[in-house]
């Protein structure tokens, strides 16, 4: 019979796999959220201008890809956690049979290698990439000298901003691998 510390950890893996799917759901809502402003700034385009329409654009993008950095925090934070909980209840000849051996380690919080990407990193750099799109496409609307340099200063503060608030998640995640390691096991890779 299980005791109630096992019963708690077994809910607590359920609920951070909830957390999980709840976040997923959220990113593609963003992302048709933004779609929506998209959409609906085509409808004003005449009526705000280039300029307004590049403000708008440059600030949500940066707006959206700090949230889905966020998001891709607490994702891993998840990970991490369910990570722990596995090695708490399955065994070692477990891994590579019912759960791939590299299912065993926490995954960073920025990563290059594209087998960890998840759609928090595509919809970073889709928000970013949407944002330089729109600004190569429409910088010769632009011709007043004081547009043209709050358009650069703003995308060149969220530029600062996302690589710093970067920055601090990331050291956040380092945080909570290192006071979260979990159980070790003996010979893992």
């Amino acid at each position: 019979m299980s005791s109630d510390r096992d019963k708690f950890l077994v809910e607590y893996y359920k609920k951070c796999w909830d957390n999980i799917s709840r976040a997923e759901e959220a990113a593609w809502k963003m992302m048709a959220g933004y779609a929506t402003l998209l959409a609906g700034l085509s409808f004003v385009y005449n009526d705000i201008g280039s300029t307004g329409f590049l403000l708008i654009i440059i600030i949500f993008s940066f707006f959206s890809a700090s949230l889905s950095m966020n998001a891709n925090l607490w994702f891993v934070r998840n990970i991490g956690l369910i990570t722990n909980f596995e090695k708490e209840f399955l065994r070692n000849e477990d891994y590579g049979y019912l759960i791939p051996k590299s299912y065993r380690k926490k995954i960073p919080f920025f990563h290059i290698n594209p087998e960890y990407w998840e759609a928090w990193w595509i919809h970073t750099f889709t928000y970013l990439i949407i944002c330089i799109i729109f600004i190569i496409l429409l910088r010769h609307k632009i011709t007043i000298f004081e547009e043209k340099l709050s358009i650069i200063g703003t995308f060149t503060g969220g530029l600062f901003w996302i690589i710093y608030y970067g920055y601090v998640l990331n050291k956040r995640h380092e945080k909570f691998r290192n006071d979260a390691p979990g159980k070790k096991e003996l010979n893992e890779e």
